[in-house]
């Protein structure tokens, strides 16, 4: 029997008893399992439903927050009353709202064609996505060893720009990310906090390294979840096992958040 039982202790209660509640979930390895085709990473149809439920509720805003550009975030879950941040914060879209992107500097933007370029030059056209501010290089569905080789030979390959334009490179669940600096989910969840009403609690659920910058902000004023079934070091203050246990999750957010009872 699946439970969640890495919580923290005062979770719950906290966020019931709180007026407003902003919750934040990353997209790909919270809410949708990874899928060697990125554009068949979708949610199952029960937890988008638990999803629109909570965005439907009292006191709960919403928010998705991913590494993907909107385009595909509505593509894959559009129609659901939330609001949706792209790119790591440099893409916006509010619920019912319009969408928003803020471009990087001339300086970074050369820096990533620069990069680009470099790996295309080396045969990886095809594991490599282009978005407006970064650039990922997807190595998973490779064997191991050809994925550590690759990884190495990018990251050599890019360190030219990242130490020209001060380009941000970190690893990714299946490849490796070149970033432009100046946001990430850290100032992404600190806007949409400051866009909240006063005592409200921000939640932020995630599963990989991007998401300890949102971890890092919410921790004094609300709770961050780290999705993992691996023990590692992260600033998440509790732990949901795997993106299926986020059904369980949000199961107790409808009944003990929103319904009004307490553990």
């Amino acid at each position: 029997m699946r439970t969640l039982d890495r919580l923290p202790r005062d979770f719950w209660s906290r966020a019931a008893a709180s007026p407003h509640r902003l919750l934040m979930l990353d997209y790909d390895g919270t809410l949708a399992p990874f899928r060697l085709n990125r554009m068949e990473a979708a949610p199952s149809p029960e937890l988008l439903e638990l999803v629109r439920r909570a965005a439907t509720s009292r006191r709960t805003h919403v928010a998705i927050v991913s590494g993907r550009p909107i385009d595909e975030l509505e593509r894959l879950i559009g129609g659901l009353p939330v609001s949706m941040v792209g790119e790591h914060g440099w893409e916006s879209k509010p619920a019912g709202g319009e969408f928003i992107r803020v471009s990087p500097d001339a300086a970074s933007t050369e820096a990533l064609a620069r990069a680009a370029a470099a790996a295309v030059s080396r045969g990886w056209e095809a594991l490599l996505e282009r978005k407006s501010a970064g650039i990922v290089l997807h190595t998973r569905g490779l064997p191991e060893e050809e994925v550590r080789r690759v990884e190495r030979l990018c990251a050599e390959a890019w360190g030219a720009q990242i130490a020209l334009a001060g380009l941000l490179m970190r690893a990714a669940d299946g490849g490796i990310e070149l970033r432009a600096p100046g946001r990430d989910k850290g100032t992404a969840v600190r806007e949409l906090m400051a866009a909240s009403p006063p005592g409200t609690l921000p939640v932020y659920v995630g599963d990989d390294e991007t998401d300890e910058d949102a971890f890092a902000v919410v921790r004094s004023e609300g709770f961050g979840l780290l999705v993992s079934g691996v023990e590692r070091p992260s600033q998440a203050a509790g732990r949901v096992s795997s993106v299926e246990d986020l059904t369980l999750l949000l199961e107790g957010w409808l009944e003990l958040v929103e319904g009004g009872s307490r553990p």
